[in-house]
């Protein structure tokens, strides 16, 4: 029996695998079980053993010979293979019994969301549990300015309508980027950002715009300051997937 999924989701070098390992650590230290999945047929090393490894059924080095095509070619295949076996991949989750299945996507990230495998798999999931969350992974050496920050609070929205999933952002490689300070509340700072972007041209007032829209229909979501590397935030990370695994909380 699955009580919990969580799909970790985010640009290539986010840290996304990095961050699987250190919270299945972490977790197994509370006495948790966790199921790790890697998903992504293209990944040369992932830094933990997987429970699941799709490069079993396809692999995109195998593809990119068989078919001759180039590393992105070889990887689209690979997912619309993936997607035409998600039956058979959810039926081998079905039956393990663990706290929590991590699910390590594609670090192309854009493949994965753009195209019919994301939504058909979270669909397929919710037949194990209803208990699904989604985790957002972003590189702290990106949050540099008012701009990236409010993409941040975009691309989780994006996300979470893309998925039909609640969405937790967070900003991972802290150790990196100690002194970042635009990392609290999605929602609340957003007043913080848009008084920031007015001085920011025409893309700043576009973007002030889509704000006042995420402020207008977006979750109070914190977004947790992490770091992989050191195991740091995982604690407020594991509460925020509690609130809404377990339907107990709204994340303020």
């Amino acid at each position: 029996m699955v009580l919990s999924i969580v799909i970790f989701i985010g640009p290539a070098g986010a840290g996304k695998s990095s961050l699987v390992a250190a919270f299945s650590r972490w977790l197994e230290d509370l006495g948790l079980r966790s199921f790790k999945v890697n998903l992504d047929p293209a990944a040369d090393y992932v830094p933990y053993t997987p429970d699941y490894d799709i490069r079993k059924l396809v692999n995109a080095r195998d593809i990119a010979v068989r078919y001759g095509l180039g590393p992105n070619g070889a990887l689209v295949k690979s997912i619309e293979i993936i997607t035409d076996n998600l039956g058979d991949i959810v039926n081998e989750l079905r039956g393990v019994e663990t706290d929590f299945v991590l699910i390590d996507t594609p670090g192309q990230m854009e493949v994965f969301i753009f195209r019919d495998i994301a939504p058909r798999l979270v669909e397929s999931l919710r037949s194990i549990s209803d208990r699904i969350a989604a985790v957002f992974v972003v590189d702290a050496t990106l949050i540099r300015n008012p701009e990236d920050y409010a993409f941040l609070a975009v691309m989780s929205i994006a996300l979470q309508l893309r998925l039909g999933l609640d969405v937790v952002p967070v900003i991972n490689k802290i150790d990196l980027v100690p002194n970042i300070d635009l990392a609290g509340d999605v929602v609340s700072d957003v007043v913080k950002v848009r008084e920031a972007l007015k001085y920011r041209g025409l893309y700043g007032e576009m973007m002030v715009q889509i704000l006042d829209t995420v402020w207008l229909y977006g979750k109070a979501a914190r977004v947790p300051r992490i770091s992989a590397m050191r195991s740091e935030g995982l604690d407020e990370l594991y509460r925020l997937i509690h609130e809404i695994t377990c339907s107990c909380g709204d994340l303020t």
